[in-house]
This record gives structure tokens, C-alpha cells and sequence, in this order.
């Protein structure tokens, strides 16, 4: 009796520490899943009010200039969210690498709204051209995250 008492007891203190172990571990996936969601939706909110500028504006320069560091300073909480595991490893380098796009994107549009500086069509196109990138990667990362593979996306995970 006392026997299978103690293998009783043992079996229940282990399906205890496994089960809390997969708590645990869903708890880190739900946190971050919550995160990226946050953080998704503000660059969509940002976005949105981007694209709502009058761009015929005396102020079009300077509102577009803010949101686009509010965009840059969002996609950087992007890609310091802790990955819980190494299945969301793609996360992590995909928010990179749009980082430094968005980076780069931001640094050029600086330069061609600062004041007196003379525009140069090849430097804004750069510019776009580092944007569209920085929100390609937050794009994929979100499809990525709800179970699709963008068919021009390859993704590799190791």
C-alpha cells in the first residue's frame, strides 16, 4: 500500500512539473504574441495617420517627418520583443532587418526635409525604397505569425 502510495504521489508531482512547464512556456508565447499585436497595430495606426496627410500642407514635410520617426522608434520596440523560442527566430530576424531599413529610410528623409536642402528625386526614391522594405518585413512578420507563408517569401528556419 505505502508502495504504491509513493508511485502515486511521484506521478503526480511529475505530471505537475510537466504541465507547469508547458504553462510556462505558452505564457512566454501568449506575452509575445500580445506584444507584437501592440506593437503591429500601432505601425498600422501610424501608417494610417501618414497617409491621411495633406501632403498640399505647408506642414505636409514636418508631419510626415514625425510619424516616420514614430514609425522607426515603433519598429525598434518590434525588434527588442524577447522571442520566446527558437520557432519565432524568423520574428526577431525579420524586425532586424527592418529596423535598419526603417533606419536607413529615416536618416534619407531627414536629409531631404531638412530646411535648405535641395530635392534630389534619386535620394527620396532611396528613401521609399528603404521604407517599403522596412514595411515588407512587418508584413510578413504579421502573416508569418497568423499561420501564412507569403508565396514570395522564402523563409528558412534552422
Amino acid at each position: 500500500m505505502y508502495r504504491k502510495s509513493l508511485i502515486l504521489i511521484l506521478s503526480l508531482i511529475c505530471a505537475a512539473l510537466l504541465g507547469g512547464c508547458a504553462t510556462a512556456d505558452s505564457v512566454k508565447v501568449a506575452s509575445f504574441e500580445a506584444q507584437i499585436s501592440t506593437i503591429v497595430d500601432s505601425i498600422e495606426e501610424i501608417n494610417d495617420n501618414m497617409n491621411a496627410v495633406d501632403t498640399e500642407s505647408s506642414s505636409a514635410d514636418k508631419e510626415i517627418l514625425a510619424y516616420m520617426k514614430d514609425l522607426s522608434a515603433a519598429i525598434d520596440k518590434l525588434a527588442a520583443v524577447e522571442v520566446p523560442s527558437n520557432d519565432y527566430q524568423y520574428v526577431n530576424d525579420l524586425a532586424l532587418e527592418a529596423q535598419e531599413y526603417m533606419a536607413e529610410a529615416l536618416t534619407l528623409y531627414t536629409q531631404i526635409f531638412s530646411t535648405g536642402a535641395e530635392y534630389d528625386p534619386d535620394v527620396a526614391e532611396t528613401a521609399f525604397a528603404y521604407y517599403e522594405k522596412a514595411c515588407r518585413r512587418v508584413s510578413v512578420i504579421v502573416s508569418l505569425l497568423h499561420g501564412n507563408t507569403p508565396s514570395d517569401v522564402e523563409i528558412t528556419y534552422e
